[in-house]
């Protein structure tokens, strides 16, 4: 069967059969077509792949580096790049269940230089639940108003690991992570460096507050974007399968976790590093 490339949905995702990504580590001018698919799409799906830890992360590595995961307890011991999503997850070890990624966000916004992309491979899937929705970020920009877009454009937001009013509980941290994880002021609006359209960069997990605005006025402000964004209208959904590889843009898409399911689910994780993000004026200047 050769490879078939169709959409997921209007503007976000395409989904790939017929290809073993295997068969593409060493060939370049597959690994740029898919690249240049990615850029474009946001999210590729890759259905029905075989991967062991090692496979999983060098199917990565066609996009880009690997980087660290932020909590060192969620990472295979033989394979310390590569990270886990799992049913049993706990706020700490021992403790309560914990659902990472409930609420819709986009991955280590604390981070001076975000990773470009997140990818899971799923290993052990629920027979119904754990879906995955995402929203396309440059779609809910483009649809918000000119005076809206002027007023955002310019706005810098401080990132920290939970902010003072997240929604969701988020993993404790060792002292440790404490010590070495970041906070950062990101862009409200970035510019794509490969795409080169503009974006919204939300995470109400991590954002703490905007510059120039006071306290509620900028909580507000993010609030009114939050709702916006996650509109159904700019959202693809992914229900998974076993050997689902699925890789997404966290500079175009927000996505969210589903704990809808009593079933074992175990995924891995991967992030790839990205470039520090710019807003559209400074791109222009």
């Amino acid at each position: 069967m050769s490879m078939q490339i169709r959409p997921l949905s209007e503007h976000t995702g395409s989904e790939i059969t017929g290809l073993d990504i295997r068969t593409v580590f060493d060939d370049e001018p597959m690994k740029e077509r898919l690249r240049r698919e990615f850029a474009e799409r946001n999210i590729l799906v890759f259905r029905d792949q075989d991967l062991d830890p090692t496979a999983f992360q060098t199917a990565g590595e066609i996009f880009g580096e690997t980087m660290p995961q932020q909590v060192e307890r969620f990472t295979l011991k033989d394979h310390p790049l590569v990270g886990f999503v799992s049913s049993e997850d706990t706020d700490k070890p021992g403790g309560k269940r914990l659902v990472r990624g409930e609420q819709y966000h986009t991955d280590h916004s604390n981070f001076p230089v975000p990773p470009k992309a997140t990818i899971l491979y799923g290993v052990t899937i629920p027979s119904q639940g754990g879906d995955t929705q995402f929203v396309n970020t440059h779609a809910a920009y483009d649809d918000l108003p000119d005076e809206m877009k002027q007023q955002i454009d310019p706005l810098k937001v401080l990132h920290i690991y939970l902010s003072s009013r997240s929604p969701r509980r988020k993993a404790e941290l060792t002292e440790e992570e404490r010590k070495r994880i970041p906070e950062a002021w990101q862009p409200l609006v970035l510019e794509h460096p490969e795409n080169h359209r503009k974006a919204l960069y939300l995470n109400t997990a991590h954002m703490e507050r905007i510059e120039g605005l006071g306290e509620e006025e900028g909580f507000e402000l993010i609030n009114r974007l939050m709702a916006h964004v996650t509109q159904p209208k700019f959202e693809y959904r992914h229900k998974w399968r076993k050997g689902d590889f699925v890789i997404w843009d966290n500079r175009s898409v927000l996505h969210q976790a589903n704990a809808d399911y009593d079933e074992p689910r175990f995924l891995y994780r991967l992030m790839l590093k990205g470039v520090p993000l710019s807003s559209p004026r400074a791109v222009a200047a």
